[in-house]
């Protein structure tokens, strides 16, 4: 099969995606982003005020930009106010920072028994003058993170932006199981009838110290 071939059969295979309603979103990134809001647009016009017929994100991605994050959700939101469309998005394995993210701005937010969000700081890769370094961009980060805090609280309806900007913002790499997203709201429902895992050992715990002697 040669390469024309081959986009042709891709593109065939999107468009009948998009017919279907269905989205699956990796790598978060200024193309992803683009492509996403293409055919976010393109499924939401076909189902203009059908809420029968909802458009499903698949979502096993490890992250990405954090701008073009905040892209791919405005356009879910717009296009949801735009088209009356519902948008669901469902973790298929993992959805780490940013794509744990975005996976809350589904109007039903579904996971797999198995599957993993994980919640941390940002990192940024910048150069440039002692100014914007330490003052400029110092003033975006807090903004994001203030911004995703608020989402967080509002979304879940369970604890208050300072609680979720501690937890997010700990410095830590928050691998969070479905039990626990479960319990912190970060998703509605299972969508496989697996048995949830048990909440993971807190370290140290259930240790028998060994016994001491006295001189």
């Amino acid at each position: 099969m040669d390469l024309d071939q081959l986009v042709l059969n891709s593109m065939r295979q999107r468009r009948e995606l998009e017919i279907a309603g269905y989205y699956f979103l990796g790598d978060i990134d200024d193309q992803s982003a683009q492509r996403f809001s293409e055919s976010l647009l393109l499924m939401a016009i076909a189902r203009r005020a059908d809420p029968s017929s909802p458009i499903t994100i698949y979502i096993n991605s490890g992250g990405g930009s954090v701008g073009s994050g905040i892209a791919i959700m405005e356009m879910i939101y717009k296009t949801r106010a735009d088209y009356g469309v519902t948008i669901n998005t469902v973790v298929t394995g993992f959805a780490y920072s940013m794509g744990a993210i975005v996976f809350q701005a589904g109007d039903r937010r579904l996971m797999g028994s198995y599957s993993t969000l994980m919640l941390h700081s940002p990192q940024w890769f910048i150069a440039g003058s002692d100014q914007r370094i330490f003052t400029d961009y110092a003033v975006l980060a807090d903004h994001y993170k203030n911004l995703v805090a608020n989402l967080f609280a509002q979304r879940t309806g369970k604890h208050d932006s300072t609680w979720w900007l501690e937890f997010i913002y700990s410095g830590r790499d928050r691998f969070l199981t479905a039990r626990e997203c479960m319990d912190l709201g970060l998703a509605d429902g299972l969508y496989d009838k697996q048995e949830l895992l048990p909440p993971p050992p807190v370290p140290g715990a259930g240790i028998t110290p060994p016994p001491t002697s006295e001189l």
